[in-house]
């Protein structure tokens, strides 16, 4: 393969669209970069310039934006080559709204019994290679940005290896959501995602008292493998009694590993935590905390809907859901066709909600539906966040 040349006069280069960006008719038109997880808006002759960047034309021939054209280059959205490669560009068209976000849950099995899982006790339903194959491809053709691989602990699929493999050249991010117990220098050799996610939920002590006892140390000796292996590393948290005084030794460790982001949510009542309420704490001791998350997200809300306007759960069993708490309520069978079940999904018009006069509705989206008291419920972890009175702001 020509490499790209090193300082090229773009208009006596061949022009091809960088390998990590891909051209997306969602809403608006953009072109996005999944190493970044960024999309760039695009006007009716930009998108013309670039479906026309295929590796087999001069740049002379294909545009005189001289300034457009650095940008590109700049932002790695573009590659200039010494000699003519053709490489097809396709243009992934969504549905309406964009199916953006995709978790697909490849097996229901983990190496721990965390005492908040909300997907309760382990069982041995998993999906089959081509169907998560099959699934993920056709998230990908209908404009998908990003797919997150996750279980159960997706380390213990047996194919993993293979699916990592056969979903390399996909044009979407691809996020392994992990406890982190089982990353280390061998399977981080193959793991050519682009992020991995791992559950952090405490120093020491906080993050044992869910998870049990020793896997701390597992969890960051993984962290640290996959940093070593150059993947980059983002971090997810819940608040719970046992964490509330371990956050700035996590913030230390979050900017030690340069994580990419720190989520950071509060307890939902399913699962195993409805055996464990005792680590539940009252939502105003948990708000501050919500400050040290930084980075994006990918459940929330947009264009004056509530949460998960644009993603979508299979679970290990192929059933699509909302997300993956409305495990009993599906949409159907992701196998029988993905795009059939995201049309199903009804979404929640933020003005529907009790809460729609709040003056922070706009901030807050709402919340999470699941965790509010019924659909169109206040999501009282968020008003503790934003400091609301339901007294003064409801109907």
């Amino acid at each position: 393969m020509p490499p790209p040349m090193a300082e090229p006069a773009w208009t006596d280069g061949y022009l091809r669209l960088s390998p990590q960006a891909a051209l997306k008719l969602l809403e608006q038109t953009f072109i996005y970069h999944r190493g970044r997880d960024e999309l760039y808006e695009l006007d009716d002759a930009a998108l013309a310039f670039l479906s026309r960047c295929d590796g087999s034309r001069l740049g002379h021939d294909l545009t005189d934006d001289d300034e457009f054209v650095r940008f590109c280059l700049a932002e790695e959205l573009l590659q200039t080559l010494s000699h003519p490669m053709p490489t097809p560009v396709p243009i992934s068209k969504s549905p309406t709204p964009s199916l953006r976000y995709l978790e697909l849950q490849l097996l229901h099995d983990c190496n721990l019994r965390c005492r908040h899982c909300y997907l309760g006790p382990p069982n041995p339903t998993r999906l089959s290679l081509p169907e998560a194959l099959s699934i993920s491809a056709e998230f990908a053709d209908k404009g998908g940005l990003k797919l997150m691989i996750s279980g159960g602990e997706p380390l213990l699929y047996p194919e993993l290896q293979s699916f990592i493999e056969q979903t390399r050249d996909l044009p979407v991010r691809r996020v392994l959501i992990s406890n982190g117990t089982l990353l280390d220098e061998e399977n981080c050799a193959w793991l050519t995602v682009d992020e991995i996610q791992v559950s952090l939920d405490g120093w020491r002590e906080g993050h044992d008292l869910l998870r049990g006892e020793g896997n701390f140390d597992l969890s960051v000796d993984g962290i640290f493998a996959a940093r070593h292996a150059g993947i980059p590393v983002s971090l997810a948290t819940v608040i719970h009694r046992g964490n509330l005084r371990e956050f700035d030794r996590m913030k230390r460790f979050a900017e030690e590993i340069g994580a990419i982001s720190w989520g950071i949510d509060v307890l939902c009542d399913a699962g195993n935590l409805t055996r464990n309420r005792s680590l539940n704490i009252p939502y105003e001791q948990a708000a501050p905390l919500f400050d040290f998350s930084y980075g994006g997200g990918y459940h929330g809300p947009s264009e004056g809907f509530a949460c998960g306007r644009h993603l979508l759960t299979v679970l290990p069993d192929g059933k699509a859901v909302k997300c993956g708490f409305y495990r009993d309520a599906p949409l159907g069978d992701a196998r029988d066709g993905l795009l059939d079940c995201w049309l199903r999904l009804e979404h929640i018009p933020l003005s529907s909600l009790e809460c729609h006069s709040c003056p922070v509705l706009a901030q807050c989206g709402g919340g999470c539906r699941f965790r509010a008291h019924h659909p169109l419920a206040p999501d009282l972890a968020m008003c503790a966040r934003h400091g609301i009175d339901l007294t003064k702001h409801h109907g």
